[in-house]
């Protein structure tokens, strides 16, 4: 019995047939007697400690998440939904929905952020979807960068050109990624809030000029606006020629301190929407002092998302 257990337990650790096959080989003649049992040693005695149980996964609370398929740019997406606590106890309630890009980094940021928002009455509940990429291990810097810029080029930091990918991507936003949201939640569609950092600020400035009124509120911190030899830049002056008013909330900021050349085409842009003139736009303009690229966002949101519910809190009351 003893080579017996000896065996099978091998045969587990290693897999390996063939000490499987030595075990069921012709039995050997009758052992002799066994010498007596030593005494165990207090260390055999002692019994081991229980397994610690494993850690359990955490799971975000009031979470959803759902699989999209696009067949406009070819990618395969995962949409982050996070609910406020009301939901589920106000069955008659329509919530406004802030659109963030770049989900994978920045959904836990505004589900953390909205909390405050929310406690010192300057936001209301409201959904937040994030959009981000399905996959075991998406490249997100890659399939961002197709997505996210309005024309193909090849930035000097790049060993190849890449992007263009921006209309295909405004059109699956419009045509699938919202009627999936609003079909399944009780989204009030006339505040609809598009939000991105970086290149997803580029491609919310891009969202403003090509589709002005899919969402009511656009948030663009720190926006890539020198892709492509400045090409927003040209956008907007011929948008502007054919667009005298712009009724909406647009939000427009950058890290003091970013890259030099980076700041100076923010602020650059940042001056020509403003002397634009756009009729009835309310806009509001930011350098937030002391924050580099990445750093930024967490002020840069928090402003950024009061802006954008000030016509809300001015109905609230405050203690």
């Amino acid at each position: 019995m003893i080579r017996a257990t000896i065996c099978t337990r091998v045969q587990i650790a290693t897999g390996l047939v063939v000490l499987s096959l030595a075990c069921q080989a012709t039995p050997p003649a009758a052992a002799p007697c066994p010498p007596a049992a030593a005494a165990p040693s207090a260390e055999a005695a002692e019994p081991s400690a229980p397994a610690a149980p494993a850690p359990a996964k955490l799971v975000v609370k009031n979470s959803e998440l759902i699989q999209l398929h696009s067949e406009q740019t070819g990618r395969d997406y995962e949409i982050i939904v996070g609910l406020p606590e009301s939901y589920a106890k106000e069955p008659e309630r329509r919530y406004p929905v802030l659109y963030l890009l770049d989900g994978q980094w920045d959904f836990n940021l505004i589900n953390a952020l909205s909390g405050g928002l929310r406690y010192d009455k300057v936001a209301p509940d409201f959904l937040i979807v994030g959009i981000s990429y399905a996959g075991d291990a998406p490249d997100y810097g890659k399939l961002r960068g197709e997505d996210y810029t309005p024309t193909r080029s090849h930035p000097s930091y790049a060993s190849e050109p890449y992007g263009g990918d921006g209309a295909k991507f405004l059109q699956f936003l419009e045509q699938n990624i919202l009627p999936s949201v609003e079909q399944r939640y009780r989204v009030d569609t006339s505040q609809r809030i598009l939000s991105g950092s970086s290149l997803g600020g580029l491609f919310a400035l891009y969202a403003l000029i090509e589709k002005p009124d899919l969402p009511q509120t656009y948030l663009s911190l720190s926006p890539a606006v020198g892709w492509d030899e400045r090409y927003i830049f040209k956008r907007e002056r011929e948008f502007r020629a054919q667009h005298a008013r712009l009724q909406k909330r647009v939000w427009l900021s950058v890290g003091e301190l970013e890259w030099t050349d980076y700041v100076k085409n923010d602020k650059e842009f940042f001056a020509q929407f403003d002397k634009s003139r756009y009729e009835d736009v309310a806009l509001r303009v930011q350098v937030v002092p002391g924050e580099r690229h990445a750093g930024v966002k967490p002020e840069a949101y928090n402003r950024a998302l009061r802006f954008a519910f000030e016509p809300w809190a001015a109905t609230q009351k405050h203690d």
